[in-house]
């Protein structure tokens, strides 16, 4: 990596916790925080003080900003001064984080696995699965003649700590915070302190090690000239009682551990074995035929995914949440289609799980209209909401917590039809790849209703239908729907007409078909087929020769080229309805025109920027590098297309990660590679599909 990018933030999450030790920004506030949407506002130091009374620190703390040797805190009563580490290298890999610096290692691991399914796991993995903790290795190699004290500390202006009063018998040391954050170590020699800064502490003054007015705490150890000193930490998360509102929920975590103290016994017990998990997984990714840019930002992406997620119950049942990153919405449906492949592969009961909560909690059946007529409603069908709620605040059924009425295709309105896409896409992913027979027999009756529903927002009349989104739903109160390209221009932010939403009620069509055809409802099967073919007709005749692509929306007036009209093809690809991605098969037609289309667009004049990052839409300098990771691999693995500039172009959306979003861990929506929202993100997960490649 090059060292300009050495420094950026990135999560350190436990699975289902919504929690984070965040920490890699030079001269940025991070730290351990739970259930935020940004990194914690407090500093991590982490260093040793050498034999000359020298402070030397990593730069992971706010007002680090230079190299030069100077006094700290100006309110510190201490005379020791401080020197930033040089020369820092740092190890980015899939499960573990690894900054070295003369004399000093600094490694963090956050080990992540299946997620074991609640109903057929023994409790011994749910509570290996479920401990809210991530682990510190931190060694010190004193190569001088002169003893050193290392440290590992935490600060932050409403931090108040204690020492770990019952952690003796467990032969424990560390500081905790209210009992939701602590730090915790085994390790021989190693003193808790807290203080009004490191500096503070390492003068003694007062000579009072836990000194609980400072914001200050962490652990210290002795190194003597000539030793190595290795420290393991864990560090430890723990909300008890009720955490989400409308619908009281505890966290997963709670049915196995009694509070903080059991928690950061419990990871200092299996240090070693979470250890062994992480390091697999690096050497897993390391194996792979990802370049190391694929590689960054597959690793980037599973780290903010976690840290996004929460592990509910809800007093009978597992609940899985996923927070959309810096906005804490809950279960954005139109993020859960997106991860659905990384979950897949990880824990698939957590899809299912999803899917059940939008049906029982989320799913509504609304009226539609003609936006040339629209005093007039008709019938629309079964659809389902853009989230479950924010910031564990479960939103009223039947609601979001993000869809406005009255608005006309701007950010805020209504994706009544693309998650009606969204939902069956999931179904059919799920059961296509799980085989989940009883759960494709109890939604029989659903999809029968979402495949009404899509035909209806075509047309009500039967013979009108072309294939496409034709009418609006009511609930935007003669406003329009938007896509969740929310924020984009009506290239891909309209929903009406859209060839990118097109493409996906084409795939929805498929997976209907295709769940209901093995149920044995072949009638039902077939006319979902037929509007299948309805639909691609309808994308394939829209090709204008004199553009030389599909314009983005079919009004007659759009002339924007966007890549996602080929994002789609990847749901029946995953299905295992190769022929109907195929060039000789049914939809033949359809997908050689999506393949001219890319080969044309896939250029700096269209959907490219002249360092070879990806462009979604050719009239609109925005992009969600979830879809292009997504966009990619159905160029690469599904159209077969060589994309010659991919080197380039992983290089570039690296670079939008550690240069551009260094503050704000893995983001996915950027403007000429500088984040305008969407930060600290979890959907970019969808690159788990390069490893299929």
């Amino acid at each position: 990596m090059e060292q300009n990018q050495q420094f950026f933030h990135a999560h350190h999450s436990p699975m289902g916790a919504l929690a984070s030790f965040t920490v890699g920004e030079f001269g940025e506030h991070g730290g351990m925080g739970l259930e935020l949407g940004a990194p914690f506002a407090g500093n991590v130091f982490v260093g040793y003080q050498d034999g000359e009374g020298v402070v030397n620190a990593f730069p992971f703390y706010k007002g680090a900003n230079d190299q030069s040797e100077r006094y700290v805190q100006k309110d510190d009563t201490s005379s020791l001064t401080e020197r930033l580490f040089d020369d820092i290298q740092r190890d980015y890999r899939w499960a573990s984080d690894t900054f070295a610096a003369p004399g000093i290692s600094f490694k963090v691991l956050s080990p992540f696995f299946e997620v074991p399914d609640p109903s057929l796991a023994e409790h011994k993995k749910l509570k290996q699965a479920s401990c809210p903790a991530v682990y510190v290795e931190l060694s010190f190699n004193n190569t001088s003649e002169q003893d050193w004290t290392g440290f590992f500390a935490l600060q932050g202006d409403e931090l108040r700590w204690n020492k770990l009063l019952d952690g003796d018998a467990n032969g424990m040391v560390g500081v905790t915070c209210r009992d939701n954050v602590g730090i915790a170590t085994q390790s021989p020699g190693a003193r808790a302190f807290s203080h009004f800064s490191v500096q503070s502490a390492l003068s003694k003054i007062g000579n009072n090690d836990c000194f609980m007015l400072g914001p200050t705490a962490g652990v210290m150890v002795d190194v003597k000239a000539g030793e190595t000193v290795t420290l393991r930490l864990a560090l430890g998360f723990y909300l008890g009682g009720n955490v989400t509102f409308n619908r009281a929920m505890q966290y997963y975590y709670t049915q196995h551990f009694t509070g903080l103290t059991d928690v950061l016994a419990y990871g200092l017990e299996h240090f070693d074995s979470y250890a062994a998990i992480a390091e697999a997984s690096d050497k897993q990714l390391a194996a792979s035929k990802l370049n190391s840019h694929q590689q960054f930002l597959l690793a980037h992406a599973t780290r903010s995914y976690y840290g996004s997620t929460q592990w509910l119950f809800d007093g009978t049942e597992p609940v899985w949440v996923v927070n959309e990153g810096e906005y804490l919405m809950m279960n954005t449906l139109d993020l859960t289609v997106d991860m659905l492949f990384f979950e897949m592969q990880q824990n698939p009961w957590t899809v299912k799980n999803t899917l059940e909560q939008f049906l029982k909690q989320y799913s509504f059946y609304d009226e539609i209209f003609d936006p040339a007529k629209p005093e007039q409603n008709h019938k629309g069908g079964i659809s389902f909401t853009h989230d479950m709620g924010v910031s564990n605040n479960w939103s009223p059924k039947g609601h979001s917590s993000y869809e406005v009425a009255g608005l006309d295709r701007l950010c805020f309105s209504h994706m009544t039809y693309e998650q009606l896409t969204n939902w069956v896409l999931c179904c059919g992913v799920y059961i296509s790849k799980t085989n989940d027979q009883d759960f494709a027999t109890e939604q029989r009756g659903t999809l029968i209703d979402c495949l009404q529903s899509l035909l209806n927002r075509d047309h009500p009349e039967a013979e009108l239908r072309d294939g496409i989104m034709s009418f609006e739903s009511a609930r935007t109160e003669q406003g329009g729907e938007i896509t969740t390209y929310d924020s984009l221009d009506h290239s891909l932010g309209q929903a009406r007409g859209n060839i990118y939403l097109a493409g996906k009620s084409w795939a929805a069509y498929l997976a209907i078909a295709k769940v209901l055809r093995d149920l044995g409802e072949s009638e039902q099967a077939e006319i979902a087929l037929a509007a299948a073919k309805r639909c691609a007709d309808k994308l394939s005749n829209s090709f204008d020769t004199q553009l030389g692509y599909i314009p983005a929306v079919l009004d007659g007036h759009s002339t924007s080229a966007i890549i996602p009209a080929i994002e789609a093809l990847v749901y029946p690809y995953e299905m295992g309805l190769l022929e109907a991605v195929s060039e000789q098969g049914p939809y033949a037609e359809y997908i050689k025109v999506l393949k001219t289309h890319l080969k044309y667009i896939l250029n700096d004049e269209h959907c490219l920027y002249p360092d070879g990052a990806w462009k979604l839409s050719s009239t609109a300098d925005n992009s969600w590098v979830s879809k292009i990771y997504l966009n990619q691999y159905v160029a690469r693995k599904v159209l077969n297309i060589d994309l010659a500039n991919s080197v380039e172009a992983d290089a570039a959306h690296q670079r939008w990660q550690t240069l551009g979003a260094s503050k704000h861990a893995c983001c996915d929506q950027f403007s000429s590679g500088k984040p305008i929202g969407s930060l600290y993100y979890p959907r970019c997960v969808t690159n788990i599909l390069w490893l299929n490649e």
